[in-house]
């Protein structure tokens, strides 16, 4: 089993090696943008300029600060975060930014090959920074988008796991009020409640709920009423203008209007959300019923509040109209996948995912050229591709379970898998 400190303090090799790799693309990317006069950030300018605005007076909400949708989307509250980018020149800035978003992917990552040794893969799989690297392969494009744009969908994963490791650990409040950060961002990540919910976390949902209300409470105190009273109309307008807008071109709406039934009235989408929500319960219940069935230990219980955590954030940009680098959060799942066809030495799967990575994480003007990677975009392909993906890591997930303890046995009294 992994120590945390180990990890933590870089002693493991696999970290070390993948984090030389992370580097070296990022550090890349970074020089090629200047290089080339490309290093824009022009997701980062919106936050950078809205933060200039709060500080001066200015327009925040319902304001265009570049071309597409250049708009502040999120809460009052979370513009705060962005003020201390405010006292130095947006060139300084963004490498500031830019810096951090490179960290939080490699911190992401540290977070899921923790849990992933600590709680599936006991036993050494051998060549596991390789491993990584291939899990990183997979979505270096929405990583490298994700880093031209200068957008915080990998803080935002980072956050995310950083909640799921504190319940694991049980530490329901910081977990709770990182998670509370995330949903006054971006408030969609309220399906992450689900897991809470069935496994009644409710002490974690009630400091949640403080959270989110303290969230929304504080501009009040610090802009005053009338001020902050615009602002939350200016948000409330501009996240429905985005949900009707913002073409989604990725979610399970679209799919269905694109492939199966063209006039698909505009509030299919929300009976859709209904239907996966309905299914991500059952799954969920699947799961609790099976530990009912099992030694009642920790061990099975936070293998699948794991799982479930990730295949709720994988599941996010399918359900809602986000941008494309979004799916950075199926990382967690990839990972997993990939340390399980190495672990059971299952090769028939290897041709399965070239396939699924390729429509998921290989669509770049560079590599396919305009014309091509735009007709694949229009089809939903990352989508589609993301859809099969989960669904194929839950098959893998329900593999794993069998293999590891239907036939190999229970855990023992102190909670140690059979593998280890």
């Amino acid at each position: 089993m992994v120590s945390g400190r180990r990890v933590l303090l870089f002693k493991d090799k696999p970290l070390m090696g993948f984090g030389l790799i992370v580097i070296a693309v990022c550090l890349a990317n970074f020089i090629l943008n200047n290089v080339n006069g490309r290093f824009w950030l022009s997701d980062f300018n919106v936050y950078y300029t809205a933060a200039k605005n709060l500080i001066s007076g200015g327009p925040v909400y319902l304001h265009a600060f570049g071309d597409g949708s250049g708009y502040y989307k999120y809460s009052p509250v979370i513009l705060c975060f962005f003020l201390p980018y405010a006292a130095f020149s947006y060139y300084a800035a963004s490498v500031i930014h830019f810096a951090i978003l490179s960290f939080s992917f490699f911190y992401a990552f540290l977070l899921v090959y923790r849990m992933l040794k600590k709680y599936f893969f006991l036993e050494s799989i051998g060549k596991e920074w390789f491993l990584l690297v291939l899990a990183f392969g997979c979505m270096v494009i929405h990583l490298v988008r994700e880093l031209y744009l200068g957008n915080i969908n990998i803080i935002l994963l980072c956050l995310s796991l950083l909640a799921l490791q504190n319940y694991l650990d049980g530490r329901n409040r910081s977990g709770s009020i990182l998670l509370g950060i995330i949903l006054l961002t971006k408030p969609f990540y309220l399906l992450l409640l689900l897991p809470l919910f069935f496994r009644k976390k409710l002490k974690a949902i009630g400091i949640l709920a403080i959270t989110v209300a303290a969230g929304l409470i504080f501009p009040f105190i610090f802009m005053g009423y009338d001020r902050t009273l615009s602002f939350y109309s200016g948000w409330i307008r501009i996240m429905m203008l985005h949900g009707t807008v913002f073409p989604g071109k990725n979610t399970l709406e679209y799919m269905v209007r694109y492939y199966f039934i063209p006039g698909l009235p505009m509030y299919a989408g929300l009976i859709i959300l209904l239907v996966m929500v309905i299914f991500s319960c059952i799954f969920i219940w699947f799961n609790l019923e099976q530990e009912k069935n099992r030694t009642a230990t920790g061990y099975f219980r936070d293998q699948d509040f794991i799982f479930e955590w990730w295949m709720l954030l994988a599941l996010i940009p399918n359900l809602f109209r986000t941008d494309s680098e979004h799916f950075l959060s199926t990382a967690p799942l990839l990972a997993f996948i990939v340390f399980f066809i190495a672990s059971r030495r299952i090769f028939w799967m290897i041709p399965v995912m070239i396939v699924l990575i390729f429509f998921y994480g290989a669509n770049s003007t560079d590599l396919l050229g305009s014309n091509l990677s735009d007709r694949l975009f229009s089809m939903g392909l990352l989508g589609l591709s993301n859809l099969l993906l989960i669904m194929l890591a839950c098959g893998v997930f329900l593999a794993f379970k069998k293999s590891t303890y239907l036939l190999n046995g229970s855990v023992d009294k102190q909670g140690n898998s059979p593998q280890g």
